[in-house]
């Protein structure tokens, strides 16, 4: 029997840097001047585990406050990892406005397949990103 893939994505998240002037209507619009941080020629990165849940499954409770049946569990997928991941990048970077870091890439989680049956026998957290371009601070196993 197949292994389930765990619900839950990896948001990388990189440093930044001011790239010039601030912009006189900053303090109105928001807007940052900012590009990708280097550091030998290297993206500085970090990877941000975030775990998913499915509140439908507990069902929820309608306008008039009568509780709602429970939903059933709909199965993570590649497809819904990566739906997922952009909304919570968004998300991130709007709740880290004050940060040195902003989302740069969502990663779902990557199968290990037995080579002999082709079945999934388990699943990892994806690596930070592509080792020519990006190095991880504190990059432990997630």
């Amino acid at each position: 029997m197949p292994v389930p893939m765990p619900s839950a994505i990896v948001l990388i998240v990189c440093k930044t840097v001011v790239a010039g002037p601030a912009d006189q209507n900053a303090a109105y619009t928001g807007y940052e001047n900012l590009e990708w941080a280097t550091e030998h020629s290297m993206m500085v990165c970090r990877r941000q585990k975030v775990d998913l849940y499915d509140p439908a499954v507990d069902g929820g409770f309608d306008v008039s406050g009568k509780r709602l049946p429970a939903a059933a569990p709909q199965p993570f997928n590649q497809q819904r990892c990566q739906r997922a991941g952009i909304t919570l990048g968004v998300n991130w970077d709007q709740a880290h406005r004050g940060s040195k870091y902003r989302f740069w890439r969502v990663a779902c989680p990557v199968p290990i397949v037995d080579t002999r049956t082709g079945e999934v026998i388990a699943w990892k957290m994806p690596e930070c990103g592509r080792r020519d371009i990006v190095v991880c601070e504190v990059d432990t196993a997630i």
